[in-house]
């Protein structure tokens, strides 16, 4: 506990610290026209990308998962994905800014066997308009190379603002007929937009395959072709025998947006090279297994430090992948002292008795100021840094994956709450719970039938140490169990393949950000910098296909702050 000369102190000095914002919203532009590009688009075509599910049309109750759509006209046409839509079927539709309505499934084109070719389907929404729409482009236009940004809902971020990603045209047409891009999809994207530089919609998200770089599109100029077939509430097992003249894109479309977008590539490289720096390596050992994982150098200048922890800098990184026995890579194994952990956060802040570099100085700005759409840099130790964009704003991510586990479940038994199972090497196991142990309180609440013992656990995530309080062969027991991640369920879909896989504790957080980034779960811990070179927050998490996690800058100020006073 603080006293509160030391709240003071803290207060005073977040004050100060934050005194020295330089971080504004789509700053340094001038000198980047690819990003104020992508800040034009973003705003242009946003409020035209929509969540939507099946409805019950007489109850309202959802009847299927989310999926993605794009708006195309003022009186409420819908792009989206055959997959996802059925003919006559009600939908649901939500806008990002929080408007909802209705849409009526219409044509949907789907060829047998497989029904994934050409995918392409079409809504109207019931309610009158005008509503936000984007404008159609033409893919018979597209070069390889060219950038392109995805605005839909992944399923796995569950908000009701859809992701922004940055990518690039890869190839013209498959052997499917479909668009491939680098923007990464996943479940909940089906059906979402893809769109020009101009702002103009190139194609309608259908599918994936494994590696993060293979994404199709149902190229826009299907929907051109068979405009009058889709607005015909029928279902085509063929190809529709009426189609429309489908004609040129009078922009003229050249290499110069794939020039730049190299260009910047180039320059955020060289910048992410700079920042390297900041960016160190962690081993340590964690339930027996070694663990290698990135951690941000953070500079003490500044900060108020207690005399009782000498430290010279401290290093910021994921907790959950730390022992207590963690070393500096590379800097002739220096030792590291855990100064502070916190379970509810996953952070740690790590003490190092000398200086291995400058660090970072944490004057970071308010991330709220950040735009979509902005560039981000995360520098790697031995490689080149990682270069994203911000998918979103401010979001929290419920508590999934971080669930406390206790490796047991009870019965009820002679009236009595009874453990019938203990997992052999899990938390109850280890904390010395037996089968037929009485469970009477879990954390100092009573407990008397299996849902009592489920709701008590519900408050408590992995690693946090929880009081089990009970009946061992007639003798009372005080049991101090800590709970372990519950085990990682994997499907079938290539969303849940991809190289490196998902971190272990990738949610459970409030007021994080999203980019875009193929991180992985080890190069998780390291800072993240705009393209100006300003501190962002470290990536905390592999969420998903499509998402990494980042603990803003301002997060890490308050851990920092709060653990060296």
């Amino acid at each position: 506990m603080y006293n509160n000369r030391l709240v003071k102190i803290a207060a005073l000095q977040l004050c100060l610290l934050l005194a020295n914002v330089c971080y504004a919203q789509k700053s340094a532009t001038a000198n980047n026209p690819l990003q104020a590009q992508i800040y034009a688009t973003i705003d242009k075509v946003y409020p035209a990308s929509v969540l939507m599910w099946e409805i019950d049309a007489a109850s309202g109750n959802r009847m299927s998962a989310q999926f993605s759509g794009v708006v195309v006209s003022k009186d409420g046409t819908i792009l989206s994905a055959a997959h996802v839509v059925m003919t006559g079927k009600t939908y649901k539709v939500m806008f990002a800014d929080g408007k909802e309505c209705t849409a009526k499934g219409f044509g949907r084109i789907t060829i047998p066997p497989n029904f994934m070719v050409p995918d392409a389907a079409m809504l109207k929404i019931n309610e009158s308009g005008p509503w936000p729409s984007a404008e159609m482009g033409w893919s018979s236009s597209l070069k390889v190379g060219q950038p392109c940004i995805s605005i839909a809902y992944p399923e796995s971020v569950e908000q009701r603002k859809p992701n922004v990603r940055l990518g690039k045209v890869t190839v013209l047409k498959n052997q499917y007929g479909f668009v491939e891009s680098s923007c990464i999809m996943e479940p909940g994207d089906s059906g979402g937009p893809l769109f020009d530089m101009a702002g103009r919609v190139i194609g309608i998200h259908s599918g994936i395959q494994t590696p993060e770089d293979v994404n199709y599109e149902v190229p826009i100029d299907v929907y051109r072709k068979y405009w009058s077939a889709l607005n015909k509430a029928e279902n085509y097992k063929a190809m529709p025998a009426d189609s429309d003249l489908v004609a040129k894109d009078l922009l003229i479309t050249d290499n110069t947006v794939a020039a730049e977008a190299d260009r910047q590539k180039k320059l955020l490289n060289k910048v992410g090279q700079q920042l390297s720096s900041n960016t160190v390596k962690i081993k340590s050992t964690v339930d027996g297994k070694e663990q290698i994982i990135l951690g941000a150098l953070i500079s003490t200048e500044g900060l108020q430090i207690k005399k009782s922890i000498p430290v010279k800098q401290v290093v910021i990184s994921k907790s959950s992948v730390i022992g207590n026995d963690p070393i500096l890579i590379g800097h002739e194994a220096i030792k590291l002292t855990v100064i502070a952990r916190n379970h509810k956060t996953d952070i740690v802040i790590l003490g190092i008795s000398q200086s291995v570099g400058k660090g970072i100085k944490l004057t970071a700005a308010d991330e709220k100021l950040a735009a979509l759409g902005t560039f981000l840099i995360s520098p790697m130790v031995d490689s080149l840094p990682l270069i994203a964009v911000l998918s979103t704003n401010y979001i929290n991510l419920p508590n999934k994956s971080g669930a406390g586990y206790i490796g047991a479940a009870t019965a009820l038994k002679d009236d009595k709450l009874t453990l019938n199972t203990v997992l052999p090497g899990g938390a109850a196991a280890i904390g010395g719970l037996q089968t037929g142990d009485v469970i009477e309180e879990v954390g100092g609440v009573r407990v008397e039938d299996e849902l009592d013992f489920v709701k008590a656990l519900r408050k408590y995530v992995a690693e946090d140490t929880v009081v089990i309080m009970g009946l061992h062969a007639g003798n009372s027991f005080r049991k101090y169990v800590v709970l372990k991640y519950p085990p990682q369920k994997l499907s079938n879909h290539p969303a849940d393949h991809f190289a490196g896989g998902k971190s272990i504790r990738r949610d459970g957080f409030d007021k994080v950000l999203i980019q875009d980034a193929i991180v992985k779960p080890q190069q998780c811990g390291g800072p993240v910098f705009d393209s100006a070179g300003n501190f962002v927050g470290i990536n905390l998490a592999r969420l998903s296909r499509t998402s990494a996690v980042i603990m803003p800058a301002l997060g890490i100020l308050h851990h920092v702050i709060s653990a060296l006073n």
